[in-house]
């Protein structure tokens, strides 16, 4: 079922749908199990069994662009599938394909928006135990280096933050999220995330949360880093447990 995301209309709102479905299926936890077992079966193979995307499929959670998504465009890209690429036309009837479509709707949608299964409370002592708050904050309690998380759970979907954490450097764009190490012509050394950089000048945060604002004259070497600052091993690290937990507790995270 590849190129799926082709079809789906552009437009401003993150994360939003054109319009709230009428077909009952959108919503309903019956229906979006059963949708999951069709994309498995049918769906997984190109466009991987998360919608993150495979060898022939576009990731659907994670689009160039977030932009409203039309259930009943969905269900016609499913049912007869995109000319001139890999997204064949199906025969499922018109309940599986809703059933699809929910699931699909529910995969993409904020995680706030989704039944989460795990413990927010014990998550969130998770979050502490693993030193998230060091780098990320949440209603301006944490660090300021990482992207601050008081709305993730409003803004990314759950298999976004999830792929955040357990790869962190996957398909990283590093427009404002640079990390970067820093010697000085006085001889300083300065590591951190660049926050704005041009060929004049440099506004670095530390890993304590200290803004330097710097001129690139004064840079005797500077180092960009190839991957993210965030440590990639919480897949080891954390339990299945655990992971579900934090999880449950970050998808909780919104600001209304």
């Amino acid at each position: 079922m590849a190129a799926l995301a082709v079809v789906l209309p552009l437009a401003a709102q993150h994360g939003r749908y054109l319009n709230e479905s009428r077909n009952p299926a959108i919503g309903k936890p019956e229906a979006i199990a059963a949708g999951a077992k069709l994309f498995s079966g049918s769906c997984g193979g190109c466009h991987g069994p998360d919608g993150g995307g495979g060898a022939r499929g576009p990731n659907l959670v994670q689009r160039a662009l977030w932009h409203p998504l039309a259930d009943e465009a969905i269900f016609q890209a499913i049912r007869k599938g995109i000319p001139g690429t890999d997204m064949p036309p199906t025969a499922l009837e018109d309940e599986q394909t809703w059933n699809l479509v929910a699931f699909i709707h529910n995969l993409t949608g904020p995680a706030s928006e989704q039944k989460v299964p795990g413990d927010a409370a014990a998550g969130k002592q998770v979050y502490a135990s693993a030193g998230c708050g060091g780098c990320h904050a949440i209603r301006g309690e944490g660090g300021r280096l990482a992207p601050d998380l008081s709305n993730i759970g409003g803004s990314r979907p759950l298999a976004s933050i999830r792929e955040s954490i357990l790869e962190p450097s996957k398909d990283l764009f590093y427009l404002g999220n640079e990390g970067v190490s820093v010697t000085l012509k006085d001889g300083r050394k300065l590591e951190g995330v660049a926050k704005n950089r041009s060929n004049y000048s440099l506004q670095l945060i530390d890993r304590k949360g200290d803004l330097h604002l710097l001129r690139m004259n004064d840079v005797k070497e500077m180092t960009v880093r190839a991957n993210s600052m965030m440590p990639g091993d919480y897949g080891k690290r954390l339990t299945k447990e655990q992971l579900r937990d934090l999880l449950a507790y970050l998808a909780g995270q919104t600001i209304r």
